[in-house]
């Protein structure tokens, strides 16, 4: 197995449990490993700036939050985004794609997915917006027998 298999493999069930969290219990093989590959381009896109931005600042591969903000403003991640020139003539940082970015990943439509990550201390605070009726262990494979097993075969799965 590759070295990009196995990367790829990792990063199936991050992906699933996105999937999951977003309100989709069931998709085909060749839909998930579209949406995976498209993930890990977007990751390494986003490493590759972030490392570009690093060595264009400050001469080493040590990243600041500098470095991934503007690596997400190359990638289309934080808009609207006035240009540095603007920026330098108003005297004043440009801080409505980061404000936006911030509040998309706090808001209600990513709230199954901070819980899903752990990220949620008191559960009874979620409301139940299309969370299956039995808990799941998402990480043990344990709960619905659709989804018993598979994300932990995942890594074991030959291509």
């Amino acid at each position: 197995m590759s070295s990009n298999a196995i990367y790829t493999s990792l990063l199936r069930p991050p992906i699933l449990h996105i999937l999951r969290a977003a309100g989709f219990h069931a998709t085909k093989p060749a839909v998930l490993d579209t949406i995976v590959d498209l993930a890990a381009r977007y990751l390494a896109l986003l490493a590759g700036n972030s490392a570009l931005h690093a060595e264009e600042n400050h001469n080493d591969l040590i990243l600041t939050i500098t470095d991934v903000r503007m690596a997400l403003q190359d990638v289309g991640a934080l808009w609207p985004q006035k240009s540095a020139m603007e920026e330098h003539i108003m005297g004043e940082e440009d801080m409505r794609g980061v404000e936006a970015f911030v509040k998309w990943g706090r808001g209600e439509q990513n709230r199954e997915i901070r819980r899903v990550a752990g990220l949620i201390e008191n559960e009874s605070s979620v409301p139940a917006i299309d969370v299956p009726a039995e808990k799941e262990d998402f990480l043990a494979g344990e709960g619905s027998e659709s989804s018993s097993g598979q994300i932990q075969l995942t890594l074991l799965r030959q291509y």
